[in-house]
């Protein structure tokens, strides 16, 4: 059970339990220390590998298709003994066809089950 310190996901009440952006535009970073009681370590990763997801897989809010399921690498540095990252289970997120009609800045939003591995 996560503390009740944790931050929650709105509308669900879900605890949140880590955070994910990029630190570079090629470098995933996971972020697992969500609370000073559930530390489980920060990760800078490198992708090793990427699969279409299937074909069924589930569309995104505007019907784009689901970006590819990944696994990647945790670069030295990491903490909490995390070695590898799988997306897996996504729903949306692909770019569009083409841009035209977009505002310069826009986002494409996306789901997916994040799998963690440690020594």
């Amino acid at each position: 059970m996560l503390p009740s310190a944790v931050s929650k996901l709105a509308p669900s009440n879900l605890g949140v339990s880590g955070l994910h952006y990029f630190t570079t535009t090629t470098t995933p970073f996971f972020n697992l220390d969500v609370s000073q009681n559930l530390k489980l370590g920060e990760a800078q990763c490198n992708k090793t590998n990427n699969t279409p997801a299937p074909a069924n897989a589930a569309k995104g809010q505007k019907g784009e298709p689901a970006v590819p399921w990944l696994k990647l690498v945790a670069k030295v540095g990491a903490s909490g003994g995390l070695q590898e990252v799988y997306r897996v289970e996504t729903a949306g997120g692909s770019a569009p066809a083409s841009c035209k009609g977009l505002t310069p800045t826009f986002e494409v939003q996306y789901a997916a089950q994040y799998w963690f591995f440690a020594k």
